[in-house]
């Protein structure tokens, strides 16, 4: 694109009118119809930049000249000096469609009427059109002492660009800044933009790898670059990137690799302003699709064009991020980089091998070639010496990973290496993250490296999959190191106690190197651990237990959440699917791990205490059956024997008529999943209940991080809908459910609302009060439910977008012997849960027990139901209706799919 050319053809068609504003608007108005035909043409980033930095240098030049004419035809007399500047981002020559305009009006000792009168025109002219225009108006000498009290100032004039106007002042200008910005002061300059760059990178996330990166001023963003580009203007005295090569800063080929990251950032950039039609930066999520889709990004079958999007951009942000942290380095510490000559001396670990000073580095740089399993060697050796890798080792680390072949991958020398860094008992987290910075871990396991940037667009993973793994084994590392021996000893134990810890970061590491490949990754992750166990050498039972690992990773937490943990059938099933003690303990960790490292509030107490629950359970039940003493009890035995024990118990305070009756009209399975300790209060409230509404009692458990709310009413119609259709409505979060109906129609519902984070908040009296006031409202039949889910909705303006759920209906009628279970996935939303129950209430089905899980963006509802005869459905046809009832009342009818038969 000829862009002078253009800029000069449209000048002539808009500006030859004699209102400048109208013709300034036109030309914008044209320029950016063109660039944006060009930029969704698939013109790079680098290309529009450019070209609508030089259309705008044209019109900001006719302007000037139009405005210097414009006073000197009325005062021709007069020979003034004015030089215009630009300077930021456009002095730089990087304007994005909606960036900022950094204009200086240059003047010699004092502002004259000149200077005055042309600054306004241009200025207004700009302001009118909409422009973002930032100015100043300054003699040399007043640009110099500002520069020297303001950071921000000396550095947007280290960017000055000639405009227009007086070249011999702008000669002074230049050599001013050379002598007094760019020649002074250079160590305390660097200082202050490496703090800068730092306090930045913590504001803005503190990671390349975010949810919702800032494509200029987070990390691996555009603003690293110009940090690294104002150090070198200072320090060698580089102009623009292609002098880091010439100067050997970095080598062309890492030149090429920035230039290129550039380019895709400026695009990104491109399509944000242009898309938002104004300054906007973050690549939010509601955007990411959008900006995917415009730059070509599509889906392919096993992974989103949305992933492949956030994969290439995580890959070019993090490149940015390695590149200009080597120029940096490189720049402030100038001695030869593969040299020792200015090092200290330091501690020789073994022959071409010390540590200085907390960091590791090569003094022979050709022990890499001759003895290739230095590769794994170095990270054990800054493992045990608790030190960091330099730069320049590093850099020399990454040239030679070619040596990384098949022949070294299966050495047994180098298996053993390996193992020995997941043995060793302290930085395995953070040994394996700088294997993998560096290249040598996706090289040495490629299919954890074909991981690397792996994106997941949904609002629940805010990590990549390989960050993801990384984090999960800093989780069992903090586990083994005792942080939580307070409030998790089991756990904190149990990592201590693993006999087989690198097996279980193994099976963390894997966990999710299935993924990206389309259908189920769990079961193609263990096909693809097993191929690397073969590889490393594992022995059949270790080889063993890294497949199970893998291939039912998620297992313990899909029964915890998502069944009844008090079904002693589901519990003997889960813990026969697990097999051994070990392989028990073993996932337990995994999945805590596994858990929390997907995000800060995943992880909860609530969480937490189903998952003891659970194994503990598991471990009584495998503990058993390997020492042949395990044999599953009769439930009606165990019921009576539970009913003796309460008869007991409750003859101290109650009527032996009053215990009687209670324990005949309670239903067989109320005793097999109750605490025997919250029993005598539900007694209470049934004894207590009348011709009311609705009888409750509630209770906090901040350290469970739930509060427990139970009802006592006369069982109805839709009753369990309205009750849940009241908690949403006042904002409350139900995490299970448990519903008791006595043959009499009574019914006694134990529900667990979520603290969320905000005990305090949840907990508050008056909050409970309203809950009990609005419920007995709506059982009275003052206000109707429906109406009080749909008005307490927020307004769609204040809602954030996140992707389309789409809405998954199974069915289970295997897990339990009593009920049928409905697993419901779909976008979560206001009033979801009621839907639900009311469309069960509709169909005739009775809920027993409910678990409520929401994943940021999805709910996830599981149902314990019955028919009308308290059995099972076990009809296909009902089943095929309830299937359809729910799809359809979840799914907005523009984004249904044709439904498969079951």
């Amino acid at each position: 694109m000829d862009a002078a050319a253009i800029s000069r053809s449209l000048l002539e068609e808009s500006l030859s009118e004699s209102d400048l504003t109208r013709g300034t608007r036109a030309y914008l108005g044209k320029v950016r119809i063109l660039l944006l035909e060009q930029h969704r043409g698939g013109a790079g980033g680098h290309e529009i930049v450019s070209a609508y930095t030089k259309m705008m240098d044209h019109l900001i030049r006719y302007l000037f000249d139009a405005a210097s004419r414009e006073y000197l035809r009325r005062y021709s007399a007069l020979k003034p000096r004015c030089t215009l500047v630009a300077h930021g981002g456009y002095g730089r020559g990087e304007l994005n469609p909606h960036s900022d305009i950094d204009l200086l009006f240059l003047h010699t000792r004092k502002v004259t009427p000149y200077v005055e009168s042309v600054a306004e025109k241009i200025l207004y002219v700009l302001w009118d059109t909409g422009l973002q225009v930032g100015h100043a108006i300054r003699s040399i000498a007043e640009s110099m002492r500002l520069a020297h009290k303001d950071m921000k100032v000396k550095t947007s004039l280290i960017d000055a660009r000639y405009l227009g106007g007086d070249q011999a002042l702008y000669g002074d200008f230049v050599r001013a800044i050379e002598r007094h910005l760019l020649g002074r002061h250079q160590e305390r300059f660097i200082r202050e933009k490496l703090a800068e760059s730092r306090l930045r990178h913590d504001r803005y996330g503190g990671s390349v790898y975010l949810l919702e990166p800032d494509v200029k001023e987070g990390e691996g963003g555009l603003r690293d670059i110009h940090t690294a580009l104002w150090i070198a203007k200072v320090k060698p005295g580089v102009k623009e990137l292609d002098g880091l090569a010439q100067q050997r800063i970095i080598s062309p080929k890492d030149l090429q690799e920035l230039k290129a990251a550039q380019d895709f950032l400026w695009r990104v950039r491109n399509e944000l302003h242009f898309a938002s039609g104004k300054h906007q930066d973050q690549l939010t999520f509601e955007e990411q699709e959008k900006v995917a889709l415009a730059l070509g990004f599509k889906d392919d079958g096993s992974i989103k064009g949305v992933e492949a999007f956030l994969h290439s951009y995580y890959l070019h942000a993090s490149q940015v991020s390695r590149l200009t942290s080597l120029i940096i380095h490189r720049l402030t510490e100038p001695q030869d980089s593969h040299s020792a000559a200015r090092r200290p001396a330091g501690r020789v670990i073994r022959e071409g091998i010390r540590v200085s000073r907390g960091v590791l580095w090569i003094s022979d740089p050709e022990i890499l070639s001759r003895q290739p399993e230095n590769l794994l060697g170095l990270f054990a050796d800054a493992q045990r010496c608790r030190a960091e890798l330099g730069h320049a080792t590093r850099e020399l680390i990454r040239e030679r990973l070619s040596l990384i072949d098949d022949r070294f991958r299966r050495s047994a020398a180098n298996t053993a290496a390996f193992s020995g860094i997941l043995k060793w008992k302290e930085r395995v987290y953070e040994t394996l993250l700088e294997m993998h910075r560096s290249g040598v871990l996706g090289a040495f396991i490629p299919e954890f490296g074909r991981l690397l940037c792996m994106a997941q667009h949904d609002l629940y993973h805010i990590y990549t999959v390989d960050q993801h793994s990384l984090r999960a084994v800093k989780e069992l590392e903090r586990l083994k190191a005792g942080e939580f021996r307070e409030v998790l000893p089991l756990l904190t134990q149990l990592a201590r106690e693993a006999e087989k810890i690198e097996i279980l970061y193994l099976g963390i590491l894997f966990h999710d190197i299935g993924k990206g490949h389309g259908g189920g990754h769990s079961e193609i992750g263990a096909e693809t651990a097993r191929a690397i166990a073969r590889r490393m050498r594992l022995n059949v039972d270790d080889a063993v237990q890294l497949e199970f690992l893998v291939r039912h990773h998620l297992l313990l937490a899909h029964t915890a959440f998502r069944r009844d943990i008090e079904d002693e059938k589901l519990v003997i099933d889960f813990a026969r699917s697990v097999g051994t003690v070990s392989n028990l303990k073993m996932l337990y960790l995994l999945t805590y791990a596994d858990t929390r490292a997907v995000g800060p509030e995943v992880w909860n107490n609530w969480k937490g205490s189903l998952l003891a629950d659970l194994y503990l359970q598991s471990l009584k039940i495998l503990e058993g059956l390997e020492k042949g003493e395990f044999e599953r009890e009769d439930r009606r035995s165990k019921a009576r024997r539970i009913k003796a024990r309460l008869r007991r118990r409750l003859s101290r305070q109650y009527a032996p008529e009053k215990i009687r009756h209670f324990l005949q009209s309670m239903p067989e399975r109320y005793f097999l999943a109750t605490p025997e300790e919250e029993v005598p209060c539900h007694l209470e409230l049934i004894g207590r209940f009348g011709d009311q509404a609705y009888l409750s009692t509630v209770r906090h458990l901040p350290e469970k991080e739930y509060s427990e709310m139970v009802i006592c009413a006369q069982d109805r119609p839709g009753l369990f809908a309205c009750i849940t259709g009241v908690f949403a409505a006042l904002g409350l979060d139900i995490l299970s459910a448990r519903i008791t109906t006595r043959a009499d129609g009574l019914i006694l519902d134990v529900f667990r609302i979520s603290h969320a984070g905000r005990s305090e908040v949840v907990m508050q009296p008056e909050r409970w009060t309203r809950v009990c006031a609005t419920l007995e409202r709506v059982l009275t039949g003052a206000i109707d439910v429906g109406r009080l889910v749909e008005e307490s909705r927020r307004p769609a303006l204040f809602q954030k977008r996140a992707p389309k759920v789409p809405t998954v209906i199974q069915i289970d009628n295997q897990a339990s012997e009593d009920f049928t279970i409905i697993e419901v996935y779909t976008q979560d939303r206001l009033g979801v849960l009621f839907a639900i129950t009311y469309a069960l209430y509709q169909l005739g089905l009775s809920i027993h027990l409910a678990k409520i899980s929401t994943n940021v963006d999805q709910a996830a509802d599981v149902f314990y139901v019955a028919d009308e005869h308290a059995r099972k459905i076990l009809d296909q046809e009902k089943l095929e209706r309830l299937r359809q009832t729910l799809y359809h009342r979840l799914t907005p009818e523009n984004e249904r799919i044709a439904q498969p038969a079951h």
